[in-house]
């Protein structure tokens, strides 16, 4: 099985779920920010025009895919990989993990509410989970200092972003090294905590493969006139 993938130059990890829970393990017992994001069809589209949003995603120690149509579209057709991602499994088996290591973590969100959806459905999946904190940017008044602030305040284990991506990208980019933790869990480019129903849901992801691919093809066309 192919273990990176490029795509508009952009190398995606293409681990089985449990080889990316084994690096996971390696993350929480080192002493540097380890970091960790999903990657939607939408994220890689935009990278195209948003340099910070491919370098962030360039420089990802491991970078998830997180819709099956990503696999699709670079043309690796494996069913155990289409399976966990679409199931979500990394997703599931990275929070079990981090229960299960009575690890700590730290919520993070542009919103309040969305903060509290995300935080209720854990609770519910892994009532062992520790809370060591949590952040609205929503209410941060001035620059993000005093997110960083609360935020290293509480020491995490673990950081879990639902910021949108590409704020979610931006900000990682600025205060990386500000931060203190293990491990960055990017998770609001893609709602891989939720999975796909409706039509209107399979129609979307069909444009946006299409549209990535489409990308895929001029990216190769400039790379071969080079």
């Amino acid at each position: 099985m192919i273990k990176k993938v490029d795509i508009l130059g952009i190398q995606l990890d293409n681990y089985t779920v449990r080889e990316a829970i084994m690096c996971v393990e390696r993350y929480l017992s080192n002493n540097v920010l380890n970091t960790i994001e999903s990657i939607s069809l939408q994220m890689l589209i935009d990278s195209e025009t948003n340099p910070v949003l491919k370098e962030v995603m360039s420089s990802l120690d491991l970078a998830i895919i997180g819709e099956k149509e990503i696999i699709q579209a670079a043309g690796l057709e494996s069913m155990q990989r289409i399976r966990e991602t679409e199931e979500n499994d990394f997703y599931f088996e990275f929070f079990k993990r981090i229960e299960r290591n009575k690890k700590s973590v730290f919520l993070l969100g542009d919103t309040q509410e969305k903060i509290d959806s995300l935080k209720a459905e854990l609770t519910e999946d892994y009532p062992k989970l520790i809370f060591a904190g949590e952040y609205a940017v929503e209410t941060c008044v001035g620059d993000l200092e005093a997110v960083i602030n609360d935020m290293n305040a509480t020491t995490p284990d673990v950081i879990i972003s639902v910021l949108p991506s590409p704020m979610q990208e931006q900000f990682l980019y600025e205060h990386r090294d500000k931060m203190n933790a293990n491990i960055w869990y990017g998770i609001g480019g893609v709602p891989v905590h939720k999975k796909k129903h409706g039509v209107l849901a399979r129609l979307k992801s069909i444009i946006h493969r299409g549209k990535l691919v489409n990308s895929m093809n001029k990216y190769d066309e400039k790379e071969e006139e080079l």
